[in-house]
This record gives structure tokens, sequence and C-alpha cells, in this order.
């Protein structure tokens, strides 16, 4: 029992945090497909639901870490764009890797990234 009230706290921290997030995600903007052709390039596209397209990379600064779904918003000239991050997801900081904690608010980055069906998948994300 005692070992139970010390992961109580650690527990109800977790729970807590996970269900809290800092701002709503949307769906990324036509642009961050690839096309840059227009509104009508979904209907347009063949491979639409063809699961994962080819990697692109968002440069900017992040301007928002929501820890709990495990995603990051990046400030680009085009507008905020939604990064999911993954378990698998590499970050790295100069020459060592780095963690999601390392990732701040007003931190440059360049993240390659994957459209696995319209959302954003990051891969690598390099801090500048």
């Amino acid at each position: 029992m005692a070992v139970f009230r010390s992961f109580a706290p650690v527990l109800l921290c977790a729970a807590l945090l996970a269900g809290t997030g800092t701002y709503a995600l949307a769906d990324p903007p036509q642009w961050s497909h690839g096309h840059g052709h227009g509104p009508g390039d979904k209907q347009d596209d063949p491979h639409q639901n063809a699961g994962p397209r080819p990697h692109a990379v968002v440069s900017g600064t992040v301007i928002g870490v929501d820890y709990g779904s495990a995603s990051i918003l990046v400030g680009t000239p085009h507008g905020p764009v939604p990064v999911a991050v993954t378990p698998t997801t590499s970050i790295i900081h100069g020459a060592t890797y780095a963690s999601l904690a390392d990732l701040g608010r007003g931190a440059r980055v360049s993240i390659d990234v994957i459209d696995v069906g319209g959302r954003l998948i990051a891969q690598i994300i390099r801090i500048h």
C-alpha cells in the first residue's frame, strides 16, 4: 500500500497533464501537402487516401508545445503549422539528441515531416 501512495501523486499529475492542451489543432493548410496549386488539389489528388506521402520540410519558430498530445505548433511565413511528434521522432540539437521537453516557444526549428491522412508527422526535428 505504501508503494501505491508514493505513485499516486505522479499518476494524478500524469492524468491531469494528459487531458490538457494549449491550443487546438486545425487541418494543415493546402500548401503543406506539397502541391501549392490551390483549393481544388485534394479533389484532384489520386493519392489522397493512399497513406504516407513523401516528406517535406517545415521551417520556422515554435509558437506552441502541447506535451499532452505530443505536438508542436510552428510559425512559418505561410502561417501556423501543427506537427505531431511520435516516439520515433528524432530531435537533434547541435551534435546531440534532445527530447520534446527541450523544445520551447521561440525555438528555431527545421522539421522533416510526412503527411499521413492530412496530418503532418515529424520524422526529424532539428533545433537551431
